[in-house]
């Protein structure tokens, strides 16, 4: 079954990706690479030989140093919260420059042939000839699009009704949903060896000594635990479920259509909570907290507040797929250990289901006993590992925020799993955790994401000179 996404889907989808509405805190970064040679293709990921920058003029990764080049330090830099990159190189696109439409005319006109009932056609030329582009000939279908394209042989959605002569018109690309972006021009102080492509980075604002730096972080063996008590399972069952619990504290001020109340203690309160109390509309959210001080989403009604507040923490927000689960060893649990070897968290329900006693907690193992204060044996561990950053073994600030999408490729001697990480937590400026949960152990390259790479069409251009430029117009289409 093909998935379909409709024209204003995949508007929607082009939107939220290159963050056209700002809606959400990560940004993406214009950045050129000096190899590969080779075109890009979708198994590509970044490593000591691809999609480095140009750092310098040798046509080798440069990263562990500035460059020397004139590449820019990050243009159009922004200073708001978690959205400084001011480590970073290359240029910070603004979401909201994107022009994203769906194109109502053909895009590629060719000639073509296939036999009626076959899902399959050939074209004398497939130039400009993208998946998802829809077909207009005679004997297609309406609304048939590509599927796969290997040389001039194309799989499409729907059979043919009927022969196709060769040498009939056909056409592709009515629909295709483009995302174009305003010229950018990179202007370099020096030689810069052979560009050859560019590609779109998540933002982050790793600095120069440890981006691409290899073994530039460690992760040790699992050793940080999370202990959850109260938790509760049923034999057979994939998940498990946690313990509700609350902050109560005694309201002392809260003024009618104010949308701060100030509290007995503010501990244990965060931003995110549900707050109730007396004259707190229904699903209101702490936004921030000062001290005593609570800062809510909706405005105080019906009366001043008053009584006690009520905070539902979010007793799930520490943990995160990929986390190994485990009996907790002692405290005097007694009973067995309901998780098989290599249990992990596969997804997490936040939302208290009706009827149960807080989120559930999703495992890639069926429990093989119940789970439970009656079984002795409530009590669970979530364990994972931690990323150190400290290349050449002297740790550095990494920069880093939660939410940012970087590559984490093995380094020198490693066991862990290459690829994409979004950041979970950032317990020190050193060090961090990832979702999915680290596993493994040994050394680490730590890379920017590559969202979008596309080789140019004429290049490589040789930059030899002060004052040497690249021009980039950005189109993406959803293939």
């Amino acid at each position: 079954m093909a998935l379909l996404v409709t024209d204003q889907g995949e508007i929607d989808s082009l939107r939220t990706l290159l963050n056209a509405t700002h809606e959400i805190p990560r940004n993406l970064v214009l950045k050129l690479y000096t190899g590969p040679s080779t075109a890009p293709t979708e198994q590509d990921v970044p490593s000591a030989t691809k999609y480095f920058e140009p750092y310098n003029a040798s046509n080798t990764s440069g990263y562990g140093t500035a460059p020397t080049t004139g590449y820019p330090v990050v243009i159009n830099n922004r200073t708001e919260e978690d959205q400084d990159y001011s480590a970073q190189y290359g240029i910070l696109l603004n979401g909201n420059r994107w022009t994203i439409a769906t194109t109502a005319a053909a895009v590629a006109t060719t000639t073509c042939e296939g036999s009626i009932g076959t899902y399959s056609i050939t074209v004398a030329d497939n130039t400009d000839i993208k998946k998802g582009d829809y077909v207009t000939a005679t004997g297609v279908p309406i609304n048939t699009y590509v599927v796969d394209i290997d040389g001039t042989a194309l799989e499409i959605s729907q059979k043919l009704t009927a022969n196709i002569t060769a040498g009939t018109a056909c056409s592709f690309g009515r629909g295709r949903t483009t995302a174009s972006y305003p010229e950018q021009v990179f202007t370099f102080s020096g030689a810069a060896g052979n560009v050859y492509g560019y590609y779109l980075s998540r933002a982050n604002n790793m600095p120069v000594t440890l981006q691409g730096v290899v073994d530039g972080g460690t992760v040790a063996a699992l050793g940080t635990s999370i202990e959850k008590a109260e938790c509760k399972g049923v034999i057979g069952n994939n998940y498990i479920e946690l313990k509700d619990t609350t902050v109560v504290s005694a309201i002392s001020s809260g003024a009618q259509n104010g949308f701060v109340i100030t509290v007995a203690s503010g501990t244990g309160v965060k931003k995110g909570q549900v707050v109730t109390g007396t004259n707190i509309p229904a699903e209101t959210r702490v936004v921030g907290v000062a001290t005593n001080d609570i800062f809510l989403d909706k405005p105080i009604t019906g009366g001043n507040a008053s009584g006690n507040a009520t905070f539902k923490v979010n007793i799930a927000e520490e943990l995160t797929i990929g986390q190994a689960v485990t009996k907790t060893g002692g405290g005097g649990q007694t009973g067995p250990d309901a998780f098989p070897a290599s249990t992990v968290i596969t997804g997490i329900d936040l939302a208290t289901k009706s009827g149960e006693q807080g989120p559930r907690v999703y495992l890639n193992n069926q429990l093989t006993d119940n789970v439970g204060t009656a079984s002795s044996n409530d009590k669970v561990d979530f364990d994972y590992s931690v990323m150190t950053t400290d290349p050449s073994g002297s740790a550095v600030d990494h920069n880093l925020s939660v939410g940012d999408v970087i590559y984490i490729g093995q380094g020198t001697t490693s066991s862990i799993t290459a690829q994409h990480y979004t950041i979970h937590t950032v317990p020190t400026s050193s060090t961090f955790t990832t979702t999915p949960a680290l596993s493994g152990t040994g050394d680490a390259t730590l890379y920017s994401s590559i969202f979008f790479a596309e080789q140019f069409t004429n290049g490589p251009y040789a930059i030899q000179n002060d004052g040497d430029q690249i021009k980039v117009t950005l189109n993406v289409s959803l293939d």
